[in-house]
């Protein structure tokens, strides 16, 4: 995953009813090493929604690589 990646969040069974809103496409603007035990993640544009959110790398997945 890299800077400019169009990606979407992974549908997972227990956060599907929280998380079916979100499913949008979005675009990756950057990645860095967060949260109280350090894990990768990325902060993601979503266009439709024009919303920006920082979120783990493992609950999203890659549609397209950028160039």
């Amino acid at each position: 995953m890299k800077t400019g990646d169009l990606v979407r969040r992974k549908t997972i069974s227990s956060w599907r009813k929280k998380t079916s809103s979100r499913r949008e496409l979005g675009i990756v603007l950057s990645l860095q090493e967060a949260g109280w035990s350090a894990h990768l993640c990325a902060t993601v544009f979503y266009p439709e929604s024009g919303k920006i959110y920082d979120i783990a790398q493992s609950l999203i997945e890659v549609i397209s690589e950028s160039r």
